[in-house]
């Protein structure tokens, strides 16, 4: 019986190697939502602001203040992402988005001091 429960484990994990093996990314229509976050009053770069798409992905500036979220699943026509930006010190900020199939949003992000 252990045998048997060892071999279903490993069919598991290598059926969940091979799914992620697709270096292009998963099918489908994505796109992608990409800008800077700085800081409103002085327009310098903020590094380390935490960005996120809701229900699909964060991510964190880079020394420069920019960022960029890939494979963001494409809105129907009307539709549109809500994306927040958020730093220690610093109001949050939301902006919505309409992500294109094949596409990079820009959406650049002025944040304010608390």
């Amino acid at each position: 019986m252990r045998s048997r429960s060892l071999a279903a484990i490993g069919a598991l994990i290598a059926f969940a190697i091979a799914g992620c093996s697709n270096p292009t990314g998963p099918a489908g229509d994505y796109g992608s939502v990409a800008g800077v976050v700085s800081d409103a009053k002085t327009g310098t770069p903020i590094a380390g602001a935490h960005v996120c798409i809701f229900f699909v992905e964060c991510q964190d500036t880079l020394a420069d203040g920019t960022y960029k979220i890939s494979t963001v699943p494409s809105d129907p026509a009307g539709m549109v992402e809500s994306i927040t930006a958020s730093a220690p010190g610093y109001i949050t900020a939301t902006l919505q988005v309409h992500i294109s199939s094949g596409q990079q949003t820009p959406a650049n992000f002025a944040l304010t001091h608390t």
